[in-house]
Formats: C-alpha cells, structure tokens, sequence
C-alpha cells in the first residue's frame, strides 16, 4: 500500500456505505442515446450529466447507446421523477434505456493489481 502512495497511484480513501441503510434502495444502470456526436454537443451531455447527484458513475460507452449511468434512489417513484424531470430533459438527449438491478452479486472489490507484481512494479 505505501509504495502505490509513493508512486502515486493512490488518489484517495474513503469510506464505503450501504446504501440500503441509508435509504438508497434503488440501483439503475440507464443508458442513454445522444442526438449528435460532435464534440460541442457530448461536451454539453456530459457536463449536465455530471451535475445529477443521483448519477453515482458515467462511462462513456462503445456499441449501443452514447453513455451508461450508474443511478441511485430512494425508490421506483424517486427514480421516475428524475426520469422524467431530469434525464429525459438533458441537453442532446435521444433516448434512454434503464435495467434496475435486482440484487449485487460482486461490488466494491479491488482493483486487479497482479499485472504491476508481473512487471516487477511491486
């Protein structure tokens, strides 16, 4: 652990919540379809994205759909609000797309670090 900080791999800690307890029972992975490509126009997608608190993580994806979100709420009533309020209001928005989680299988586990102990960067 101390040489990843030295090395400066380590970009911070922090704590790891459940979020059951503390009323987040809903996980949706949305994915959602931009208007355009061009660059002015993802720039505009993600900046608005990056401000939705609710939105825990955003990739940038490859094959269908232009970026998948990580959502957390309450409940299915508080993620229809910000459905309909929020993300079907974004700025170069097409479409979207929502799969809602029924239980976690694997979650918070390391990052892979055997590749760094292959190339002798232990």
């Amino acid at each position: 652990m101390k040489w990843l900080e030295t090395q400066g791999y380590i970009r911070g800690y922090r704590a790891e919540i459940d979020r059951r307890k503390i009323g987040l029972g809903v996980l949706a992975f949305v994915r959602v379809d931009a208007e355009r490509n061009t660059a002015a126009a993802t720039r505009a997608l993600e900046e608005a994205i990056r401000r939705i608190p609710q939105v825990i993580a955003c990739h940038y994806i490859s094959g269908s759909g232009t970026f998948e979100l990580q959502v957390m709420t309450t409940d299915l009533d508080a993620f229809s609000a910000l459905a309909l309020e929020t993300l079907l209001n974004l700025p170069n928005f097409k479409d979207l797309h929502t799969s809602f989680s029924l239980g976690e299988v694997k979650a918070g586990a390391a990052l892979p670090l055997q590749h760094l102990e292959r190339a002798g960067r232990h």
